[in-house]
């Protein structure tokens, strides 16, 4: 499956949900701004719902880890069946996931801005390439050649949807 074998699809879903868990979502969680009920604390004094922003950091992680899997298996898959070069996959990744993760989004009732979206789906896309070398076992297979083969790619992308992000640093 996606030119990989059965024992390298598993570490593939594997890692890419642990970049999901570990990187992406404490990333945009970190940094988000959350609205939430109010419940009376023993004193009658108003605090946050601790349960429902525990279901709304949880729902959050979900979205993030399917959307992470979903794109790693697209684009293992491409790397593979598909005739587009690397620019082309990302462009596709990037539009197809952006609605994606508009739908999760609004399927689990999670507000969010459109400056999350790029976010979130930069954040998976620039990984994307390191965890598909990564899996792969093959003798003829050169991780840094594939790495380097899709150097440009990358910078353009980053250059089209993070122009402002990489000014500023």
């Amino acid at each position: 499956m996606f030119g990989l074998t059965e024992e390298e699809v598993v570490l593939y879903k594997d890692l890419a949900q642990d970049y999901a868990v570990r990187d992406v979502a404490p990333t945009i969680i970190s940094a988000s701004k959350f609205i939430t009920p109010l419940v009376e604390d023993k004193n009658g004094k108003p605090k946050p719902d601790a349960l429902y922003i525990q279901q709304l950091l949880t729902d959050i992680e979900t979205v993030i880890t399917l959307t992470t899997t979903h794109m790693a298996y697209d684009y293992a898959y491409l790397q593979c069946e598909s005739d587009k070069d690397e620019e082309g996959i990302l462009k596709h990744l990037h539009n197809k996931y952006e609605d994606y993760l508009v739908s999760q989004f609004i399927k689990y009732g999670i507000a969010f801005t459109t400056a999350i979206l790029t976010k979130i789906i930069g954040e998976i896309i620039l990984e994307l390439p390191f965890l598909y070398a990564s899996v792969i076992y093959e003798d003829d297979f050169d991780g840094d050649e594939f790495l380097d083969e899709k150097l440009e790619a990358y910078e353009k992308y980053l250059e089209e949807n993070f122009s402002d992000d990489l000014e500023e640093e």
